[in-house]
């Protein structure tokens, strides 16, 4: 079957070739589109950046750390000095020793023959921590302050206190691991916004 010969004096028309097309030029709104287009994508490839919230609050609780070991040790070793100076030792009678929601020595109360007649109160804490082992009814040596009997130890403790306690511990660990961590957003933070700031020089 032959085929059909265009029509003499009409030229065919022909498609322009791929490499010579050139986009129409696009809308003010289109260009708008495409570079909020293109900033998103470059948004979702970025690195976040370190809050300021989140360092500030890292910050805080490395402070409060080392706060919550300085209120855990400075106390109980002034209590031990003032015992060790003028503290009187007695034999003390447990009257309660319960447990706390841990399964640790709560508050120790205990009673004995203070300066003016019988005294009960709780053993002080040394380090957030109690002595172990009391129960109900035992008998137990203590000192006390005799200008202000409530303030008692026993005497082993006032003998050897403890070096460190658990609460002292995860307070002298947690902070300064705190403290690190604020410092690295800080240094992270400050090199992204130096890479931003050369990256889009103009802005």
């Amino acid at each position: 079957m032959q085929k059909e010969e265009p029509p003499v004096g009409k030229k065919q028309k022909r498609r322009p070739r791929r490499e010579n097309w050139t986009r129409p030029p696009l809308s003010a709104e289109r260009r708008a589109a495409e570079e909020e287009a293109r900033r998103l994508r470059a948004a979702i490839r970025r690195p976040p950046l370190p809050q300021k919230r989140l360092i500030a609050a890292l910050f805080l609780m490395a402070a409060g750390g080392f706060v919550a070991f300085l209120v855990f040790l400075l106390p109980s070793q002034s209590l031990v000095n003032d015992l060790r100076s003028r503290g009187v030792s007695v034999v003390a009678e447990v009257a309660a020793a319960p447990k706390n929601k841990y399964g640790e020595a709560g508050n120790v109360a205990v009673r004995f023959d203070g300066p003016d007649g019988t005294v009960e109160t709780v053993l002080h804490d040394w380090g957030g921590k109690r002595p172990e082992g009391m129960r109900a009814g035992a008998v137990v040596p203590v000192t006390y302050d005799p200008q202000e009997p409530t303030r008692v130890l026993t005497t082993r403790w006032v003998e050897d206190p403890p070096t460190v306690t658990l609460p002292m511990l995860v307070t002298v660990v947690l902070a300064p691991l705190l403290l690190g961590a604020a410092v690295l957003l800080v240094v992270r933070r400050r090199k992204l916004l130096e890479h931003r700031k050369c990256a889009n020089p103009a802005t």
